[in-house]
């Protein structure tokens, strides 16, 4: 069995590398100062982001450019899969499906609007990665589908084609995806901790904290947004949750969601296990959207600080692997909302509260 130096000695320097490339703050500072959308995307000219002004401009469609924004992140994963030892490898595809899942999602919502909700079609279709991402989907097949089990059938032999076939007539019944859409993102889930307790003890301890992290965080954000936007009962909520976090048990769960100050909840998660952060929970937020803010920064910050320990510690393991993958998506995260903002005209002190 090859030791940890043999597995990531060469991975580990090309990833440190690239992560010293990541766009600083200050840069994204400059973006969110821009005039216009356009100034913005002079400023990424001489960056790995200059396709997005070669687009646009060809084009004028601002989604399209963040199409292939998409299209180069998950070239990355496919770049990093190349490199990476064979144990690693299972992870790595995973982490792809929730490009393809996505993806799914997307093209499924673009049936559904036109065969169950009768609307008009509209660009939707042209905003769908039609090339392969792990399984062989015919995704084209999917978006001119005329039920749920031609959609299924477009599925055949990938693990999304079960919980099509279950949540179809659901959906059918609700007019509403929600149902599925959850299913989806709990099977992603499900897949990725199956895939990480596969790995050494080494790696699995740090690639389960970090998932468990991101777990937790998710979790807490979409209790927020359920309960802020949809007042949903709280045994519907508790559906949604995805099991696996690190921090957050049903009790704690329970609480948040009930509860009118929510960073009171979070102050045994902050004061234990992160106390560095424990002055943010002092923060000033009279309304909800600043409160949905002030928690927004909490999460993360706190996905920072695991990153952080992930690569101040050492560093032969599938941790600096995972950290990378959460640097360039936030990174990727922060252009497109960035750009969309300037596209909407949203003034640049308020971008940061879209983050």
């Amino acid at each position: 069995m090859a030791g940890p130096l043999a597995k990531y000695a060469f991975i580990n320097a090309k990833l440190r590398a690239r992560i010293s490339n990541i766009l600083p703050d200050e840069t994204f500072g400059q973006l969110e100062k821009a005039v216009s959308i356009d100034a913005a995307l002079t400023l990424l000219r001489d960056t790995a982001f200059a396709v997005l002004e070669t687009v646009y401009s060809a084009t004028g469609d601002l989604r399209q450019a963040e199409l292939e924004l998409l299209k180069k992140e998950i070239d990355l994963y496919k770049d990093i899969r190349r490199h990476v030892h064979p144990d690693s490898l299972e992870l790595i595809e995973t982490l792809l499906c929730q490009f393809e899942t996505d993806n799914l999602k997307n093209a499924i919502r673009i049936f559904f609007d036109r065969q169950v909700r009768k609307r008009p079609a509209d660009a939707g279709e042209h905003y769908i990665i039609y090339e392969r991402i792990v399984h062989d989907i015919p995704f084209d097949i999917i978006v001119n589908a005329r039920s749920f089990d031609e959609v299924a059938a477009a599925c055949e032999g990938t693990p999304y084609r079960s919980i099509i076939r279950k949540f179809g007539p659901t959906v059918e019944a609700d007019a509403s995806l929600f149902r599925m859409e959850v299913a989806l993102d709990h099977l992603y889930y499900e897949r990725l901790l199956a895939a990480i307790a596969k790995l050494d003890r080494k790696d699995r301890e740090i690639a389960m904290r970090l998932a468990g992290v991101e777990i937790d965080l998710q979790n807490i954000n979409w209790i927020i947004r359920l309960k802020a936007f949809y007042d949903m009962p709280l045994q519907a909520v508790l559906a949604t949750i995805v099991p696996g976090g690190l921090n957050l048990n049903k009790a704690v769960i329970h609480e948040l969601y009930q509860a009118q100050n929510v960073t009171s909840i979070l102050h045994d998660v902050v004061t234990t296990q992160y106390p560095g952060l424990s002055a943010m929970l002092s923060g000033k937020a009279s309304d909800l959207a600043s409160r949905l803010l002030l928690i927004r920064r909490i999460l993360d910050e706190i996905l920072k600080h695991e990153i952080r320990r992930i690569l101040s510690g050492y560093p032969f393991t599938i941790g600096t692997v995972l950290a990378y993958f959460a640097l360039k998506r936030n990174e990727l995260k922060r252009i497109r909302t960035i750009l969309n903002a300037k596209q909407y005209g949203i003034e640049p002190e308020r971008i940061e509260s879209l983050f």
